[in-house]
Parts: C-alpha cells; sequence; structure tokens
C-alpha cells in the first residue's frame, strides 16, 4: 500500500507544480514560434483550465487527448504498465461553518451544526483549495491497439475543419456576434486602407474590408469579436490599468490564432513577431493573465462555434433519415417487438442502454406523429407528448398543466434549427422552459425569447379571464 502523504508535503508539491507552470509560461515569450507552438496546443485542451493546459503540456509535450485512469477505463481502453500520470490542479471546494465565532470545516463539525448550516439558520462559505490529480495522454493507452481512434472519443474537440465548412463556421460567427449584441456593420464607417478590418468600442460594432477574401472575412472575424469580447468599454472600465493599443492588438491576435487553426483555416499569416519586444519587461503576473484571457476568449468562442457545428451535422443527419426510418432501427436496437409500453417506460428503457439517443428518439416521435414539416416553422413551437395536441405556440404549450403527470416529455421546433427535445419530472420541474433553464439546454439569447413568448401568453390569458361578478348586484 502506498504511503500517505503529509500535509507538508502535498504543500510542497503543490509548490513546485506551480512553479514548473511558472517557468512553462515564461518559455512561451522566448520567441514567436515558442508562443505559436503553445498557442496550437492551447487549441487542443480549451476544455481545460489555462494553468492545467500548462501542465499538460510541460509534462507531456506534443499531447493530443488525455483522461484519467477511470476515463479511458470508460472508453474501453487501458492504461499502459509503467506510464506515469501526468499531473494537473484539481478543485476541491471546502465548506466552512461560523461556529463558536471562528469558521470550521463542514465536515468536522457537529451534527446540529450542519443541520443549521442545512437550514440557513447558520452562515457558511466556501473556500476553494486545490489537490493535485493525474491524467494520462492517448499514447499512454492500448485504445491504438483497440482501435480506438482520439476522434471517437473526443468528437467535439477533435474535428476536421477548414475550407469545405466555411459558410456553417462563418454563421456560426454570426450568431456568435448576434449572442454577445455586436452589431455587424455593412462596411467601416470611414476608409480603412490595407486594414482588414475594425472594431469600434462605442458602437460595440465590427466592420470589416469589403476587398477581403471569404477566407480572410472568416480569420479577421475572429479576431475583431475578441476584440469585442475583451477590448469592449465594459471590459476596458474593469481593468485596474488600461491595456495599450499593442497590447489589445497582441489578445486578439493570439484568440483569432488558436480559433482558426483549430478549425483548420490557414494561420500563415498572423504576425506575432513583436511578442519578444513587447514581453521584456513584463512580470510573470502580467503574461498569465494575458495568456488566461486569451485562453478563456479562446475557449468560449470554440465551444460556441462547435456547437452550432453539432446542431448543423444533427439537422443534416434527421433530413437524411425519416423519423419513421429512426425509430424502427431503434425499436430493433432495443429489441422492442410488438411491446405494449408506456411513454415513461420507454424513455426511461432508452436512457439506461443508449442515454445519447434519448433526444434523437423524442425528435423523430415528435415529428412522426405531428407531420411537423421544419422548414416552416416561423416562431417556437412546443410539443407536448401524449396530451393529445400537435404543435403549438411555446406559451401556449409551456402553460399547461402539468401536476397530473409522471413524466413531462417536450419537444421543440425552432425556425432554422433542429429539434430539441427533454423531458422532466414534474415535482422536480415546473414546465419546460424551467427545465431547459435548469438544465442549460439552450443559449441565454434564446432563452429570453422563449421567456418572452410565456409572458407574453400569461398575459394575454390574463386580459381574458372575466371580472369578479358583483354578487350584490344581481339580487
Amino acid at each position: 500500500m502506498a504511503k500517505m502523504k503529509t500535509n507538508e508535503e502535498r504543500k510542497a508539491e503543490l509548490e513546485a507544480l506551480t512553479e514548473q507552470m511558472g517557468k512553462q509560461i515564461d518559455s512561451y515569450f522566448e520567441s514567436p514560434e515558442k508562443i505559436r507552438e503553445h498557442l496550437q496546443f492551447l487549441g487542443k485542451f480549451h476544455q481545460y483550465s489555462m494553468r492545467n493546459a500548462v501542465l499538460i503540456e510541460s509534462q507531456f509535450p506534443g499531447a493530443v487527448a488525455v483522461g484519467s485512469y477511470p476515463f479511458w477505463e470508460k472508453q474501453g481502453a487501458q492504461v499502459q504498465k509503467g506510464e506515469r500520470g501526468i499531473k494537473v490542479f484539481v478543485p476541491s471546494p471546502v465548506t466552512y461553518a461560523l461556529h463558536k465565532d471562528e469558521w470550521v470545516p463542514l465536515s468536522k463539525a457537529p451534527q446540529p451544526i450542519k443541520d443549521s448550516v442545512k437550514q440557513g439558520r447558520i452562515p457558511s462559505r466556501k473556500m476553494m483549495y486545490f489537490k493535485i490529480g493525474h491524467v494520462f495522454e492517448y499514447t499512454q493507452t492500448d485504445a491504438r491497439e483497440k482501435g480506438i481512434e482520439v476522434s471517437d472519443i473526443f468528437k467535439r474537440y477533435h474535428r476536421d475543419g477548414g475550407i469545405e465548412n466555411e459558410q456553417d463556421i462563418r454563421n456560426a460567427l454570426m450568431t456568435l456576434a448576434d449572442a454577445r449584441n455586436v452589431t455587424l456593420l455593412e462596411e467601416p464607417l470611414d476608409e480603412i486602407g490595407t486594414a482588414k478590418g475594425c472594431y469600434y468600442p462605442e458602437l460595440h460594432a465590427i466592420a470589416l474590408n469589403p476587398r477581403n477574401t471569404s477566407i480572410e472575412d472568416i480569420t479577421v472575424l475572429i479576431h475583431e469579436l475578441a476584440h469585442s469580447e475583451l477590448h469592449n468599454q465594459e471590459r476596458n472600465f474593469e481593468r485596474n490599468k488600461p491595456l495599450t493599443a499593442p497590447e489589445k492588438e497582441f489578445q486578439a491576435e493570439m484568440v483569432a490564432y488558436v480559433v482558426s487553426h483549430q478549425l483548420g483555416f490557414p494561420t500563415d499569416d498572423f504576425s506575432l513577431s513583436y511578442l519578444v519586444g513587447w514581453t521584456k519587461k513584463k512580470e510573470l503576473l502580467d503574461k498569465e493573465k494575458l495568456l488566461q484571457e486569451v485562453h478563456q476568449t479562446s475557449a468560449t468562442f470554440l465551444d460556441h462555434i462547435e456547437s452550432h457545428l453539432e446542431k448543423v451535422h444533427a439537422l443534416e443527419h434527421e433530413k437524411e433519415q425519416s423519423p419513421l426510418e429512426y425509430i424502427e432501427q431503434l425499436d430493433h436496437r432495443m429489441g422492442w417487438k410488438d411491446t405494449d409500453l408506456t411513454l415513461y417506460e420507454r424513455v426511461h428503457a432508452i436512457k439506461s442502454v443508449f442515454p445519447e439517443e434519448v433526444g434523437s428518439y423524442l425528435n423523430a416521435k415528435a415529428a412522426l406523429e405531428t407531420n411537423l414539416e421544419v422548414d416552416r416553422v416561423d416562431e417556437p413551437l412546443m410539443y407536448i407528448h401524449d396530451k393529445g395536441f400537435g404543435f403549438q405556440s411555446f406559451g401556449v404549450a409551456n402553460n399547461h398543466d402539468f401536476t397530473d403527470d409522471a413524466l413531462v416529455v417536450y419537444t421543440l421546433a425552432l425556425p432554422n434549427e433542429p429539434l430539441v427535445s427533454g423531458h422532466f419530472d414534474p415535482e422536480r420541474t415546473m414546465h419546460p422552459l424551467h427545465d431547459l433553464e435548469k438544465y442549460h439546454k439552450t443559449d441565454k439569447h434564446l432563452l429570453k425569447s422563449l421567456e418572452d413568448c410565456y409572458i407574453a401568453e400569461l398575459q394575454n390569458k390574463e386580459k381574458n379571464i372575466p371580472k369578479k361578478l358583483d354578487l350584490e348586484r344581481l339580487y
């Protein structure tokens, strides 16, 4: 049995790992080539925190994909004997309770104190600590020997992108701008010469040079969207020390490089040559802050773009296969033949065997039962399964009484979007809108639109409620 480490040993290990991370960050700023290599790496690991991405790169250069020991086991792969784990920081929040004028860890507090915290009678607070965990790289496992490809496991983060899906990515960037209330102008307000684009902070607007090629438009739009995210008037006001023009330009260029490289677009024209001179007198904390903001913005952009591409792919797949064909295929996989199951039983059976198929099954079921023509949807509609209604306007459908249902199953139809289905227990969730918000099943922009539909329906219904009769006047 491995010897347990003392608190002093754990603290020393964390300090050593933090120092290693600092040296790694410093090394990026030695040359344009070093920072370019790091930005390429950052794109592959944008689902990790910036600090953990740095640690992974410092311990396993060229890493493609990593996961914990249990993660690889779940994928059907085994970590090879003798492989050493890659150290990463693991958040470990600790809750404290106020007991006798002293903050004590809740886990060590007497039961009455725990009960009082739960009931809200005693104040509590959370403090974030970190411990060291371990992950293993793809090549440290037997996944290759078993024919398990990286793209099979990490579909979202290892996608073949590039010029062939240029229009889809362009559309994704348009929705990204829309979600952030950034106005895309048809042309610059003034002549910008050879500049490929510009961001107007006072208008929160972007304009691209009409002389750009279509590929340039995409990479430049990412660059300008980075400005709108990092250097808008609100962010500038929040900073203790304002960024200089070169600092802003450098940040935007790094974000554009990370995103463009990850999506497979050309990166030869990106200029990072003045990096070394600019960072000579910068402290490590300044460099880390700069990279932290680049990392967060790149991750946010890539998540949005990849989510959009997944929706496009799902929509294309649904068009290729009819709802009836899909349901018949799933029935066969589930072994259902002349089986009389309720919707509740079917949903839970699929969830236990093929959880990733529940949404697709409900989408197909809704389309089949209502003869929905997706391309003719021009407002948010919703279908409540087994209620006896077809697709209704979202506000009307969301206002049904769900209190007597064992399970509420709904399908949402939106203009130019794939269907979205969900299900919930009405004892825990009030209505579909609550479910969509509670489990983050859609973005905030769309959620606000659906909320407006629901509020409009409630207001309309309130107008049509007859006023209470004056009984005294009837006699």
